[in-house]
């Protein structure tokens, strides 16, 4: 083989004297991103000692010795500094290019999600039906968001990906196969289990109560699980084979068969509430069989093909199986309180599927309790959430979807470094985004509820707005913490190591509890919500300075753990612009809409698109003079400036 080949560099090219010095000077470990490395490095020290090294920047080599150490010391000194595309190379490039498309499919996958909803409001309304029905579906939910996109794609990508770079694609193809396997046989012998439980429960409740429909909808709704499980499992698969496009589509499916379902029902069945809601629940089975079927032609085009197989003593099967248990409490946090926090609304008004002469207090032994909330606090816990969880979904879910395989690269080949600078990255980027996201939707949230959701039975409840609204612009206090936990969970989870997240995730569950406990008497719903912010607020402070310490180096270095400095400068830039954009988003929609002669639903629109508009143009403007790097990231041409 070529000198120059070994070197992984053009054979066109004569070596010069100053790629020698390079190479006898650069360090054999791994402590720079590969795509650095690959100029200077040998290639078995590259990336991991896999015989063929990765594209990188050696074309830069072209210039003279001179320009070319300039340009390498140069690129060393951008490390420290905010130019993060270009000097971290196509590795970082890529996931934000990824990260484009990821989120851009994702908006149309939540803007479904919102027409889903608002047609949910229209038929079910905010009332005893849509709280049975928020809370039974939250039971399969709850196992896709544990399993399916919680610890087991945590647990499967970087053993999958472990496959990938040391065994080949055979190899790779026999552990997923075995893992589908043994996913669908666990799920369907925990499904039955589930039903035949809730059957009973059914049985033993009051018929035409609360809780007989919630057991009734949850038996029909469990199977769903299963269904998405796998789907999160062959989505997480296409992931490490750098294809996002059908596994971002996937959830669109969902929607639209909710969407066509509800509208069917709304339109057949609008005399037999029971029916809607059973019919709904059917639309969602079949939404899942469809979500599986149109996997598999990408799956194919990856290379990934499924062979059943069988064997329990695997080591990679049993590799993914102990590293997920403690894996289902630490990134299932928010599921879980989000999950308690809709049980307790339930356990915690009147069960009852009607308002009218519905009792207001509860028997507590010999003491009767007023029940601190009212008919409709379940529903007002799902449409409040769902418009904090659309910016957080698009991008905050998005990014550390994309940078998860990137951090598993850095974790196989022992790159603490590179995975601090490229989690760093990640964080600057939520908190540029969840910020202002945050801001915006407390000041906007009013009319986008209005124009919405409030029509068709929803309009019945005449609080539904106004407490739904409450509900959002509490929960929208967290978004830029959310996305951060989600990015430093799955860092730890690269790194194969579950333990500290675990343990901190259940010290956030304990306090989410206890504030749950307190909150909701003063506050109602609201309290639950804050509960909830709070929590994760914790887990954000804990998490971040625990991995500092992880991926610090034994000696003070430029790298010593994350770059605290680029991420508070980031920080400090991002909330200076959202205080701008939220006096502009104010005025918008406070002051300039209702000068305009208009009304009703022409009145929440205006103040909802033009309050928008304004804030975004005017957060863009401040980063822009700013000069935050972050804008860039996300809108410029990072792709090819890194390619």
């Amino acid at each position: 083989m070529p000198r120059q080949q070994r070197l992984g560099m053009p054979h066109s090219r004569r070596l010069t004297p100053c790629d020698r010095v390079r190479r006898e000077r650069m360090p054999r470990t791994l402590t720079s991103p590969p795509e650095l490395i690959s100029v200077t490095a040998p290639c078995g020290d590259s990336h991991g000692g896999s015989p063929h090294p990765p594209r990188g920047i050696a074309a830069d080599s072209r210039a003279s010795c001179a320009s070319g150490a300039a340009a390498t010391e140069s690129r060393r000194a951008r490390f420290n500094g905010s130019d993060v595309v270009s000097a971290y190379g196509p590795t970082v490039a890529s996931f934000l290019k990824h990260l484009r498309t990821v989120s851009g499919l994702t908006l149309v996958s939540r803007l479904a999600g919102l027409a889903r909803d608002a047609v949910l409001a229209h038929v079910l309304g905010a009332a005893g039906f849509m709280d049975c029905y928020s809370m039974a579906f939250r039971m399969p939910n709850l196992l896709r968001q544990l399993l399916g996109e919680g610890a087991l794609t945590a647990a499967f990508i970087p053993v999958f990906t472990d496959y990938l770079e040391k065994g080949g694609p055979k190899a790779a193809n026999r552990f997923m196969s075995l893992v589908i396997v043994a996913l669908v046989a666990s799920l369907a012998a925990l499904t039955l289990t589930v039903d035949g439980a809730l059957l009973v429960l059914r049985y033993l409740t009051e018929a035409g109560t609360k809780w007989h429909l919630i057991f009734g909808l949850a038996a029909v709704l469990f199977p769903f699980g299963i269904m998405v499980c796998l789907v999160a499992l062959l989505q997480a698969a296409l992931n490490c084979r750098e294809h996002f496009a059908m596994p971002a589509l996937a959830p669109v499916v969902l929607n639209l068969c909710i969407i066509a379902g509800a509208a069917m029902a709304g339109w057949r069945l609008a005399s037999d509430p029971f029916l809607e809601v059973y019919f709904i629940a059917g639309a969602i089975l079949v939404a899942g069989v469809i979500e599986i079927v149109i996997q598999v032609p990408a799956m194919r085009r990856a290379g990934l093909l499924f062979h059943a197989a069988w064997d329990l003593h695997d080591a990679g099967l049993r590799r993914v199986v102990a590293l997920m248990a403690p894996v289902v409490v630490a990134v299932g946090v928010v599921q879980i309180n989000v999950f308690t926090d809709s049980l307790i609304a339930n356990l915690l008004s009147p069960n009852v599927l009607v308002a009218g002469g519905a009792p207001q207090v509860f028997q507590v032994g010999p003491w009767q309790v007023p029940y601190p909330m009212k008919i409709g606090a379940a529903s007002v816990l799902y449409y409040g959430p769902l418009i904090y969880q659309f910016p957080l979904g698009v991008f905050g879910i998005a990014l550390a979807t994309v940078v998860f395989p990137v951090l598993s690269r850095y974790a196989v080949r022992k790159d603490l470094p590179g995975m601090a600078r490229t989690a760093s990255h990640a964080l600057r980027l939520a908190i540029f985004i969840g910020v202002p996201a945050g801001v915006g939707i407390i000041l906007v949230c009013g009319p986008l509820v209005r124009l919405v959701f409030d029509h068709g039975r929803f309009h019945e409840a005449p609080d539904a707005v106004a407490r739904t609204a409450w509900v959002a612009s509490l929960f929208s206090l967290g978004i830029w913490s959310y996305s951060i936990n989600h990015i430093l969970n799955r860092t730890f989870y690269a790194m194969q190591e579950v333990a500290t997240p675990r343990r901190v995730a259940v010290a956030a569950a304990g306090l989410n509890l206890a504030c749950n406990l307190v909150l909701v008497w003063p506050m109602a719903e609201g309290g639950l919500a804050l509960a909830t912010v709070i929590s994760a607020l914790f887990q954000t402070v804990v998490l971040a300075w625990l991995l500092n310490r992880r991926c610090a180096r034994p000696a003070p270095g430029p790298h010593f753990g994350l770059e605290w400095r680029s991420i508070a400068a980031s920080a400090l830039r991002t909330l200076a612009a959202s205080a701008a954009m939220g006096l502009a988003t104010w005025a918008a929609v406070g002051w300039l809409a209702p000068m305009l002669p208009i009304a009703g639903r022409s009145l929440y629109s205006a103040q909802l698109f033009g309050g928008v508009a304004v804030g975004a143009a005017v957060f863009v403007l401040a980063a822009r003079l700013l000069r935050m790097t972050e804008l860039r990231d996300l809108v410029g041409r990072a792709a090819d400036i890194g390619s």
